[in-house]
């Protein structure tokens, strides 16, 4: 099948972003036998124009996306970051390759109403919708004859290659990285643990992106994740401007692609038990959870001083990830729901349809 993507290439970073969520589904893709071609309307736009502006230059995107659908002829098209492409031209697209499928990919929150108002405003147009969050709230996204579907955190294989938990020879206990400050709110965990953390003294953590701290990409990423036996998995729950959590609905099982980098590489995972990632990965048996910075530093140092049972635990989430969220799995998944298809295989995750 031909399956024409589109996402953010970051061409401007010169392979900063590769292992990104929609390179990992180009790779996911072929690797389940289909030709990929991926299309980046920023950067075309970006591309278009003097200015290097991808809002002047968004109608050369949508041109040349349009053209690249009368070339390429998709069978398929998977839309993962695509604000650039306008319903019309999608609409159009569907002119140009009748019965082609439309999939659109969600791997944001859902409490944050710019994410919400964009499936909202594709909900006429997606054939098939796959989103990070579970639960009745994708209602909202259905249509008669257009599903909408759970899909977990992808890793990938070949990017996702590291093994922490066969070693002890890291420099850091613990790592996390973040690239910005957006949706962050007072207390907010991702950037007051590291912090914390960083202040008791008997832990060794590796912070990035937070606090003024450079951020780290692209090969230099992995080497950063590989050089610690812990990585703590935090997510933002703030809808808005609010002072309290994003309902619980909004939360399920999210989680951004930070757990897939961090378990992909076989580190032991500390997450919060808010969106209740232990229906996906047991407690103290995949995944360790803590809720409180206090109870973040209990857990970071009895895992400090049982290294086995770090490296059990960790290799243990790492099987799970590799085994049942691999992206060839995962798109698999896509492919059944999106061709309505009967599932070819019993998968690891709430498969309901809305």
């Amino acid at each position: 099948m031909r399956i024409l993507l589109i996402g953010n290439a970051h061409d401007e970073l010169h392979g900063g972003r590769y292992y990104n969520p929609e390179s990992k589904l180009r790779n996911g893709f072929i690797r389940n036998g289909h030709v990929v071609h991926f299309f980046s309307p920023r950067d075309v736009a970006r591309a278009s124009t003097i200015f290097r502006s991808s809002r002047i230059g968004q109608k050369h995107s949508n041109r040349a996306f349009l053209d690249t659908v009368r070339v390429f002829k998709p069978e398929m098209i998977v839309f993962i970051h695509s604000v650039h492409i306008t319903n019309e031209s999608l609409f159009e697209a569907k002119r140009i390759m009748p019965g082609v499928r439309l999939v659109q990919i969600c791997v944001d929150p859902l409490f944050r109403s710019k994410i919400s108002d964009v499936l909202s405003r594709r909900v006429d147009i997606a054939d098939a919708t796959f989103v990070t969050t579970a639960g009745d709230a994708l209602k909202t996204y259905a249509r008669p004859g257009a599903s909408v579907s759970f899909v977990p955190n992808w890793i990938d294989p070949a990017i996702d290659t590291g093994r922490a938990f066969d070693t002890d020879t890291q420099a850091f206990d613990v790592f996390f990285a973040a690239r910005s400050h957006i949706g962050d709110y007072e207390g907010d965990p991702r950037f007051e643990f590291p912090l914390a953390i960083e202040k008791q003294g008997d832990i060794s953590i590796n912070i990035r992106g937070v606090d003024g701290r450079p951020i780290v990409q692209g090969a230099a990423f992995y080497d950063n994740i590989m050089d610690a036996r812990m990585g703590l998995n935090l997510n933002g729950d703030r809808q808005g401007n609010g002072k309290d959590p994003a309902p619980f609905s909004l939360r399920y099982l999210y989680n951004s692609d930070r757990v897939a980098q961090v378990m992909g590489c076989g580190l032991l995972a500390i997450s919060t038990r808010a969106n209740h990632l232990f229906e996906l990965f047991p407690e103290n048996e995949e995944m360790v959870f803590a809720d409180t910075l206090d109870e973040v530093l209990e857990v970071i140092r009895r895992y400090k001083r049982d290294d086995h049972e770090r490296r059990r635990i960790a290799e243990a989430g790492w099987r799970k990830s590799h085994r049942d969220y691999s992206v060839d799995i995962v798109t698999q998944y896509i492919e059944d729901v999106a061709l309505e298809k009967s599932l070819r295989r019993a998968y690891q995750w709430p498969t309901t349809l809305y």
